[in-house]
């Protein structure tokens, strides 16, 4: 049920056996870098081979090429940023919390693209950010010339990397709750889901749309609070956790792992 989807999702993209071999190979010698060293012992090249199954020259090999990278993590889009600050920072929405329309150019007593592009603390080209949400379906631009977020419609189009990466984030972050879980972590993360089979195509449809509506809430909801929270802990020595929240709805036919 796991390997399945992924694996289709490799051949889609061309990604052939060799390389997926290579990148397992690499996250099995840091996972066992990282999580299963003996107390007050190096980790030697034997011991990972040993635990993890990966040839000892390759061990060797790959933790050798490991010393020589950065290794940082990919930064959070500064789209996904911006998206956030407008849906939390309260300048930017309403009463209700939903996000306000934006003037395309600085306005008196009411929000302006520019003044959202200047809360990420960068030097970021308004226009150019607007016309790239407008490319992308992010964004819509009412009759009275104000932009206004399509909030449905926030999933990178058409750069790849940034696809990519929270393709990565995301089942990356799902993946390591639910092996917490599994592992008998006390208190078990959230992972819970709804599932059905045996509806029609109209039935599903319905429910996606339901399940959308209630999604863009919890997550709206949520953001805010999540802003308010990391802007108080900012000076904070303890301020090292980091969390993940997400939803998903996935339409298909037949029963979960049955071959198509």
């Amino acid at each position: 049920m796991v390997l399945r989807p992924l694996a289709r999702f490799l051949i889609a993209e061309q990604l052939p056996l060799a390389a997926v071999v290579e990148l397992l190979k690499s996250c099995l010698v840091e996972a066992a870098e990282r999580w299963f060293a003996l107390p007050d012992k190096p980790q030697s090249d034997s011991r990972i081979s040993l635990i993890t199954g990966v040839h000892r020259k390759d061990v060797k090999r790959l933790r050798s090429a490991k010393e020589g990278r950065a290794g940082k993590p990919l930064p959070t889009s500064l789209s996904a940023r911006l998206i956030a600050d407008w849906n939390a920072l309260p300048r930017f929405i309403d009463a209700e919390g939903r996000p306000l329309p934006l003037h395309r150019w600085a306005a008196s007593g009411s929000p302006s693209i520019r003044d959202l592009t200047e809360s990420a603390g960068q030097e970021i080209r308004p226009q150019a950010t607007v016309d790239e949400w407008l490319r992308q379906g992010i964004v819509v631009i009412d009759g009275d010339n104000r932009i206004r977020l399509n909030q449905a419609a926030f999933v990178p189009d058409g750069d790849l990397e940034e696809k990519a990466h929270f393709f990565g984030r995301n089942l990356g972050e799902h993946i390591a709750a639910c092996a917490e879980n599994m592992s008998g972590e006390s208190p078990p993360q959230l992972d819970q889901a709804v599932y059905y089979s045996g509806l029609t195509r109209e039935s599903a449809a319905q429910l996606e749309h339901r399940a959308r509506e209630l999604a863009i809430a919890a997550l709206r909801d949520l953001n805010r609070e999540a802003n308010a929270l990391q802007q108080r802990d900012r000076a904070r020595s303890d301020a090292f956790h980091r969390i993940h929240f997400g939803s998903y709805f996935h339409r298909g036919e037949g029963e979960l792992g049955e071959r198509e």
